[in-house]
């Protein structure tokens, strides 16, 4: 057996052996999907997508394991590290130890790994590795009581308002952007690095997801930043004609984060939406959450709220990270949100 990365030139390889382990038209049979995902800026190899592959002596493919890799916060040091996602080897070898294998070698090879949406049957393998996992909490604000998919009181309405400052949308970053990541990153001791070249790679230059995309601004000074986009619930029927807001990723100095959640409590109200939530590691906002009229999805009548919507599942009921760093650091220390690895995608 050979692990190496995936050539460009494999791609027929690559895509058939995804539509047979997953389906026909899964996303990682989409080449557009594919090249922006795992040929990321910080790709080095431009002959090969960031993508393991492990090879039979026949070179037949038989499991790969995906990653991007990306510059990453670690207590005020920028290092190198790798967001893993779509680990996956043939169904009848399954329980041969091969995931084990690849497994090992993607997290060998960056100091700081992490993984998100670790399903019950694959965790055993990533403990023994010796990963760390917890869930995301969520937190949701209800802006209307009833509809087809629920029944739930109304979020406070929270007029969080400060002078000279500004909720503004954007549709690219720049300069001023890597200005107040210098300035905010302290508080999130591990996490990628927001810089306006990962921005504008992750979000608006997204080849098949529009995202939202808004900087809270103090006297032109950015202060906080907030990706969203609109999702709409639908079941195996079709639509139920409920519209969620989603924010995907969200970073802000203390000051300013209860401000930027109003405001985009404020955006959902003002166009339609019946409900906002938000996906994210550890305590970091949960003072501006709960300031900004937001609640507690994982307790009482909230956690009833699916998480899936398209289509509508109450399957699931958390979802997770693990991580695993060359120096043991501890899960508290991480931040991440929903739009973290590859879980936010078409």
């Amino acid at each position: 057996m050979t692990i190496r990365r995936i050539k460009k030139s494999e791609w027929e390889k690559l895509q058939a052996f995804n539509a047979a382990e997953y389906k026909p038209d899964h996303i990682l049979t989409n080449k557009i999907y594919y090249d922006w995902q795992f040929d990321a800026p910080w790709n080095t190899d431009k002959e090969t997508y960031e993508t393991l592959g492990l090879f039979d002596s026949k070179e037949n493919l038989i499991g790969t394991f995906g990653l991007f890799s990306a510059p990453h916060n670690h207590h005020g040091n920028s290092m190198m590290g790798a967001q893993l996602c779509n680990l996956i080897v043939r169904k009848e070898l399954r329980a041969l130890g091969y995931g084990y294998l690849l497994l090992e070698k993607a997290a060998a090879a960056h100091p700081l790994t992490i993984d998100h949406t670790i399903n019950d049957s694959a965790w055993p393998m990533f403990e023994k590795a010796g990963w760390q996992k917890d869930n995301l909490e969520r937190w949701v604000y209800i802006i209307k009581a009833d509809n087809d998919l629920y029944s739930l009181s109304v979020s406070s309405v929270k007029q969080i308002m400060k002078s000279g400052w500004h909720f503004d949308q954007v549709s690219e970053f720049g300069p001023e952007m890597d200005e107040f990541w210098g300035r905010a990153k302290d508080r999130y001791p591990i996490t990628i690095e927001r810089t306006a070249e990962y921005l504008n790679w992750r979000f608006a230059k997204n080849p098949l997801v529009k995202y939202s995309m808004f900087a809270a601004k103090d006297n032109g000074k950015v202060r906080g930043l907030v990706i969203v986009r609109s999702e709409s619930v639908k079941n195996e029927k079709g639509p139920l004609g409920v519209k969620a807001l989603r924010i995907i990723d969200f970073v802000a100095d203390e000051e300013a984060e209860s401000f930027a959640l109003s405001q985009t409590a404020k955006y959902a109200r003002e166009n339609k939406f019946d409900f906002v939530d938000y996906f994210s590691s550890g305590d970091f906002h949960d003072k501006g959450l709960e300031q900004a009229g937001f609640e507690n999805g994982d307790k009482g009548i909230f956690a009833r709220l699916p998480i899936l919507f398209n289509p509508v599942s109450f399957k699931r009921t958390h979802l997770n990270f693990a991580v695993k760093t060359s120096d043991k650091a501890q899960l508290a220390e991480w931040y991440t949100a929903k739009g973290g690895g590859d879980q936010d995608r078409a």
